[in-house]
């Protein structure tokens, strides 16, 4: 992960993940939450309130003694699909989203600029995305232990990656009932010629 005017991150800082497991250890308010919020932010999430904010102007640092505040924020997660595991020709696939203080943003897969729900398709092929509950936010375990079962059931589904199909299956029912009610629209204009 790469964040650049990110919060607590006003210089572009560079973390490396590698595989097994991954722990960020520092003193309260050192930017370990910040870390947490740039991966959900970067795979789309559009919610201010599920990454500390009030608005989604405030990803961006506000400066700070001796520092001056940034004019966009900037997230690049870089996945390693050498396994090919996201259905992609690639061995790594990045993603970067980008927002100015104008409330001018961008995605980018990998340098090309895309759309959010083009992110999405391509987190949900990784087990990774903003609702898959890969990344768990501060505060979330509780909620999580706390919650109804039927909740906590859409929680597990999500995370064992049936999130992904079941919005599949609901785009395709869209489409179908779409293309019912031009099929239905044509009959009637037909009966009427």
């Amino acid at each position: 992960i790469s964040l650049k005017g990110f919060k607590s991150f006003p210089d572009r800082t560079r973390l490396e993940f590698t595989p097994g497991v991954s722990v960020v250890v520092g003193p309260n308010g050192s930017g370990k939450s910040n870390i947490t919020d740039a991966v959900l932010w970067a795979m789309g999430e559009q919610s201010p309130l599920a990454v500390r904010g009030q608005s989604m102007q405030d990803v961006i640092f506000g400066g700070g003694k001796g520092v001056q505040a940034r004019s966009a924020a900037e997230v690049e997660l870089v996945l390693d699909n050498a396994d090919g595991a996201v259905d992609l020709p690639l061995g790594e696939i990045s993603i970067l989203r980008r927002l100015d203080r104008s409330g001018e943003g961008e995605y980018r897969l990998n340098g090309a600029r895309c759309r959010l729900v083009d992110i999405l398709e391509v987190l949900s092929d990784t087990g990774l995305g903003k609702e898959s509950h890969s990344v768990v936010s501060q505060g979330r375990v509780e909620a999580i232990v706390t919650s109804k079962p039927r909740d906590r059931r859409l929680l597990i589904e999500e995370a064992a990656g049936l999130g992904k199909h079941r919005k599949r299956r609901r785009r395709a029912q869209l489409k179908l009932e779409r293309t019912q009610d031009n099929l239905d629209r044509a009959l009637d204009i037909e009966r009427e010629a």
